[in-house]
């Protein structure tokens, strides 16, 4: 769910578990409907759409646990919870379906070729199953109608995937209706080839099911298309200096992010734990799809440190540092190795004419470029001390007036 709403806020009809319970009380209605039928009429393709519910069954029951078994903690003996219960369920169903799907595949082309051969069999129709059949449709219709109108609402994907879910069963239904319509012309026939393609689409449907269980259950890294993305925000977060490994795991419908990420050896341990607060709520913002972020850390094993400073003009290391922070003309970035000069940046400062929001601008700017430490020649303001502070780094007051003395000092005091 997207986090600008949260379930809290959501009324009850709203809310995933209610949406649920109610999906899987239509779809166990249709289903029960519609197989009762199929065996009374004698209509393949109203099996298949029984058994297409019956898949629609399996993905609202697999919801449902792991909605119920979310408030369960991890433990011990299941330290990623129990969220693949439910893929051991689904992956015995889709073995009922695909069974299910084989027999009505096998039974239409049969009834194909015999009415081919002159021999046919009659599905029966009477105005009873046509008014059913419509009445089935209307409700599934108006019960998808409400999932869009709550999954617009919520800016949930999961319950948007669901109401895509839905759109594809009407479709399925009318089809059904269109085979009974055409058996009232005595064109039989057309409950055999409707049979045929909704069983292919019952296939994909268990296919889906089937792969994501195994998947689970073999505990698979998924495909993941925003990866780079991801990494770009990662390797961008203050003090992440490197990605060492990231996997993203599914679990039932939940999707779980690991990373293990080396730190800046500036870093306070007292504030790790903050980090990894901040930047697992920043991963959650743009990547909703994440259920649970799981963020181990270590220490980088090279120091490497990056200081950026204002300066009054560009002259390498002899640059003279300017006075007042936001209006300074460039920022040298100094990069520290092992707390030895290793390397130097002079970037010329886009935001110095600025009028108003100059001090914000630039602290967002400098924290772009991963730095660890800012050097000033008097306090920050309290807007860009602030956001600073958010982001781990240290703000500091110097005495220096030349880069190079700064440089030369700050190597003197990393060496204690």
């Amino acid at each position: 769910m997207n986090a600008s709403i949260e379930e809290s806020e959501l009324k009850l009809y709203e809310k995933p578990s209610f949406i649920n319970f109610v999906l899987l009380a239509v779809n166990s209605l249709l289903f029960t409907i519609k197989i009762i039928f199929s065996i009374y009429t004698n209509s393949l393709a109203l099996q298949a759409d029984a058994f297409d519910n019956l898949t629609d069954i399996v993905m609202v029951i697999t919801s449902l646990i792991g909605i119920i078994y979310t408030n369960k903690k991890p433990n011990e003996t299941f330290p990623y919870g129990y969220y693949r219960l439910e893929n051991i369920i689904s992956l015995i169903i889709s073995i009922v379906i695909f069974f299910t799907a084989y027999t009505i595949i096998r039974d239409s082309i049969t009834e194909i070729i015999d009415f081919f051969q002159g021999e046919y069999k009659e599905v029966l129709v009477s105005p009873l199953i046509i008014a059913v059949l419509i009445i089935s449709i209307m409700i599934s219709f108006i019960t998808t109608l409400y999932v869009i109108m709550v999954g617009k609402r919520a800016s949930s994907e999961i319950i948007e995937s669901e109401a895509k879910e839905k759109l594809m069963d009407n479709f399925i239904s009318l089809t059904v209706l269109f085979g009974f319509m055409g058996a009232y012309f005595d064109l039989f026939i057309l409950d055999s080839v409707f049979g045929l393609i909704i069983a292919i689409f019952i296939i994909k449907g268990g296919y889906d099911i089937f792969i994501r269980a195994t998947k689970t259950l073999l505990d698979a890294v998924i495909n993941f298309e925003r990866k780079t993305e991801l990494y770009d925000l990662i390797e961008s977060f203050p003090k992440v200096r490197h990605v060492d490994n990231l996997e993203i795991r599914a679990y039932g419908k939940y999707n779980f992010l690991e990373a293990d990420l080396e730190l800046s050896k500036d870093l306070n341990l007292s504030k790790v734990d903050l980090l990894k607060r901040k930047l697992s709520n920043k991963i959650q913002n743009q990547f909703p799809e994440f259920f649970k972020i799981i963020i181990t850390t270590h220490a980088q094993k090279v120091k490497r440190t990056k200081i950026a400073i204002p300066l009054a003009n560009n002259e390498g290391l002899n640059s003279n540092i300017y006075d007042r922070y936001g209006e300074a003309p460039f920022f040298g970035i100094v990069m520290l190795e092992d707390n030895e000069f290793h390397k130097l940046e002079i970037l010329k400062n886009q935001y110095a004419t600025r009028e108003k929001r100059k001090g914000i601008l630039v602290s967002d700017w400098l924290i772009s470029n991963n730095i660890d430490k800012i050097y000033t020649k008097i306090q920050l303001q309290k807007g860009p001390k602030l956001v600073y502070e958010n982001s781990f780094i240290e703000a500091k007051v110097t005495n220096c007036n030349r880069l190079e003395e700064l440089i030369m000092k700050e190597e003197d005091v990393s060496r204690l």
